[in-house]
């Protein structure tokens, strides 16, 4: 057996015209009157204002709720209790809520930073590297004589005295150099070059 859906305005077309002859023989059933052969007949469907007519009078009276003054005290602070602890209940909501989202974002931003860190530490190997290779290019031309370059001699090296330690003119005079050179006995370390 098959169903067929019809529009509402196949629906109206169907009520005007006259019913086919050997329809009663057509294996063709409405979804409607296949519902009604599984629930049964369709009740009438009464108006709103005929049902306030068919209920009795003592159904229409309303019950006045007790006014809120005059409720005992203990439901008055039972009611107290509710609003505070929902009040309370709030604020740590809110309170958990944005301490999560700075946890979060305190994560996110920790881990931006570390990645740059990364970067960062992974550039100065390669600097490093790259300055170590470059002296040790530098010392393989100093070693070539094409060059130019020659080899230091103990004779030639150049010992600074340091600097006086207070910014005042007076200490800022040159010291001279005849008690460095009485001093050759000892065994002076150069300061720098």
């Amino acid at each position: 057996m098959t169903a067929a859906i019809r529009s509402t305005d196949s629906r109206r077309r169907a009520a005007t015209r006259k019913p086919a002859v050997g329809s009663a023989n057509s294996k063709v059933t409405s979804i409607t009157q296949r519902r009604r052969a599984k629930t049964g007949p369709v009740l009438p469907n009464y108006s709103a204002a005929e049902a306030v007519q068919a209920l009795p009078r003592e159904a229409s009276v309303l019950k006045v709720l007790p006014n809120s003054r005059f409720q005992p005290a203990w439901l008055r602070s039972l009611m107290q209790v509710q609003r505070a602890s929902s009040v309370a209940v709030m604020l740590l909501l809110g309170g958990a809520l944005s301490l999560y989202g700075l946890t979060v974002y305190s994560e996110q931003r920790w881990s931006q930073e570390y990645q740059k860190l990364e970067t960062l530490r992974l550039r100065e190997q390669q600097l490093s590297a790259a300055s170590e290779v470059l002296k040790h290019q530098l010392a393989k031309e100093a070693e070539n004589p094409e060059t130019g370059l020659t080899s230091q001699k103990p004779g030639e090296i150049i010992f600074l005295q340091p600097a006086p330690v207070g910014r005042s003119p007076q200490a800022a005079t040159i010291p001279s150099p005849e008690p460095a050179r009485s001093h050759q006995g000892a065994v002076e370390t150069p300061l720098g070059y």
